[in-house]
């Protein structure tokens, strides 16, 4: 007890005589309270001290709780004053520093070009002093090609030097190389065992890579078991592309068993962040009722939810809720609205329900011209049922409205064209 007294003095009173080393130390002392009551401000005072004499470990912590605003409550974040004290410790080598500052200036929401390019120097700088992370960005730098020219090459050996000190993000991206091919001779082995030592650090992107191996049988054995495993594992980080995968193989059975309770629990997960696909299967699901409890209720609020993004078999589905008063107050208006988003990109159920509605005035005034057009397109995709309305409709209509109505079937075919090519 006495000799830590003793050390603590020493410390303080180096500190005091203006030795950085010492100003540094008392800072921490006084931080994390060892050797002395925890004292924020007394902390942040002697790392202000250190820093303002050149310690480059000081100026690096003062930008690190700069670029947090955590740590010492009288530090705010501030981007700049962040960016201004690792500046000054990268300067002197510091790896950490030159990282940092990198990863600042390449973040910011409007970087200039030159502040990339101030970002990649900086990159290089601590790569060349061997930092893992450094390693890593500028390999994704290269491979990107876009602030630098492409280099497969230059990648692959920044990633390896990164992977090679144990570095989750260097070995999953190394693994995509060997995935890919870009750079190296293709080798699904070899992108496995990369995956692999990542995914055993809880890297959550190489676990859903590695998983993705085990479902196809590439690189690996086929092993659904294996697969399902790693998806949990990273969908239970939150893993937006394991969640679905999950989801998937659950929902689908075959070589594992179907489990539609998890299934949905997991394309909720997806759904609740927004992804529209999995709010359409969500619906699907609740609405089904196929083993579990059916939920008309909360399909139909999931099928709004992927209808407004555009997700053609949700905008059919909620035209047919509103059209049958499914849960919902019968509504034609909603109805119509619906059909004629989702006939609009080809449903071919969709295009005949609109076309009927605007056959026989349900909602709206009769319109036997668009009606043609939509029941025409209907008995065109197949649905042999159109024919018969929409003779019908034609014998309500003059040659010229005929005209027109065909004209318009010419010229939707063409854009129905384009937008299955996107």
């Amino acid at each position: 007890m006495m000799e830590a007294v003793a050390t603590t003095d020493r410390v303080e009173a180096s500190a005091q005589n203006g030795t950085p080393e010492a100003q540094f130390a008392l800072a921490l002392m006084y931080l994390i309270g060892r050797g002395v009551p925890r004292d924020e401000k007394q902390g942040a005072a002697w790392l202000e001290k250190a820093a303002a004499q050149g310690h480059a470990e000081a100026q690096f912590h003062l930008g690190a709780r700069h670029a947090t605003g955590q740590g010492i409550q009288d530090i705010k974040q501030d981007f700049d004053k962040a960016i201004d004290w690792y500046r000054k410790s990268a300067a002197q080598g510091h790896a950490k520093a030159q990282y940092n500052l990198g990863l600042l200036l390449y973040g910011r929401k409007v970087a200039k070009a030159e502040e990339k390019q101030e970002a990649i120097d900086w990159f290089e700088k601590a790569a060349s002093g061997g930092h893992a992370g450094a390693q890593n960005n500028l390999g994704l730098i290269y491979a990107n090609g876009v602030e630098a020219p492409r280099d497969y090459r230059k990648a692959i050996d920044l990633f390896a030097r990164a992977a090679a000190q144990g570095d989750a993000a260097g070995q999953n991206n190394l693994g995509i190389m060997y995935s890919t091919g870009k750079g190296v001779a293709q080798n699904p082995m070899q992108a496995a065992g990369w995956y692999a030592k990542a995914a055993a650090l809880g890297h959550a992107a190489a676990q859903y890579n590695l998983a993705n191996l085990y479902e196809t049988g590439k690189g690996v054995g086929q092993n659904m078991d294996v697969a399902a495993r790693w998806y949990r594992k990273a969908a239970e980080q939150g893993y937006l592309k394991a969640q679905l995968s999950l989801a998937q193989i659950l929902a689908r059975g075959g070589d594992l068993p179907k489990d539609l309770a998890e299934a949905l629990f997991w394309y909720r997960k997806a759904a609740e962040r927004g992804h529209a696909q999995a709010q359409l299967q969500v619906a699907k699901i609740l609405d089904a009722g196929d083993g579990i409890e059916r939920d008309t209720r909360e399909a139909l609020r999931f099928y709004e939810l992927a209808a407004h993004q555009d997700m053609v078999e949700a905008q059919f589905r909620l035209g047919m809720f509103y059209d049958c008063g499914v849960d919902v107050e019968k509504n034609d208006e909603m109805a119509l609205h619906w059909y004629g988003k989702a006939a609009e990109q080809g449903i071919a159920r969709a295009q005949y329900n609109l076309g009927l509605m605007l056959a026989y005035g349900q909602g709206v005034p009769a319109d036997p011209v668009k009606a043609w057009q939509w029941l025409n397109l209907a008995e065109a995709a197949g649905l042999q049922r159109a024919a018969r309305h929409r003779r019908a409709v034609e014998t309500r209509i003059s040659t010229q409205e005929l005209a027109a109505a065909k004209s318009a079937v010419a010229e939707w075919m063409p854009r129905q064209k384009r937008r299955l090519e996107r």
